[in-house]
């Protein structure tokens, strides 16, 4: 269903005139991160994302992203999985990312700018979450939309939702994630 969304994001991103003359050459973005694990029901209030975005067009562009999502808890219980030797310590999980992938922007209004994306990297799980062996990282994808809000002539606030696929062996755990942060852009295409 979420994947549908994202499609039909990037449908109607298609639909918007894409050529603009203000299309920044590279766009820079850090923020906070709010995730929540839908397997396993629980949230990740604490996060981080950093990316950095270089246009190829006007209308799209190579993305690279890095973020990390955090939780604390006392009575967590630990994955299927789990190391006996770290049975019972650091219960509190970890969830690192590193993706890149494509990005469908429409940069034909000068204060706000649409865009959706697919991700596509890898995982690392630790505390709460650990798994043995190779199990710890798993291949990730991503899809995701969100919008640009211009507040000054380099300077923006950044809404963004992503929907999180991690696959391990023989498990998807399904995340969804929501991302509010600053992006500074500069040079012109």
């Amino acid at each position: 269903m979420r994947v549908a969304g994202v499609v039909l994001c990037l449908f109607v991103l298609g639909a918007v005139p894409l050529f603009a003359a203000d299309t920044p050459r590279v766009e820079l973005s850090g923020g906070y991160s709010f995730m929540h694990d839908t397997d396993r029901s629980e949230d990740f209030p604490a996060g981080w994302a950093v990316s950095a975005i270089g246009n190829v067009k006007s209308w799209i562009g190579v993305v690279t992203e890095v973020g990390g999502n955090y939780r604390v808890c006392k009575n967590c219980q630990r994955g299927p999985f789990a190391s006996q030797k770290l049975r019972g310590t650091n219960l509190h999980p970890r969830v690192q990312t590193y993706m890149g992938g494509p990005r469908v922007a429409s940069h034909a209004f000068s204060a706000v700018t649409p865009f959706a994306q697919v991700l596509f990297g890898g995982s690392h799980m630790s505390g709460g979450t650990e798994f043995v062996g190779s199990l710890n990282t798993g291949f990730t994808y991503q899809p995701g939309a969100g919008i640009d809000v211009r507040v000054a002539p380099n300077v923006g606030i950044r809404f963004q939702g992503d929907y999180r696929v991690i696959r391990t062996s023989g498990h998807s755990g399904k995340e969804s994630r929501f991302l509010a942060g600053v992006v500074y852009s500069f040079g012109k295409l």
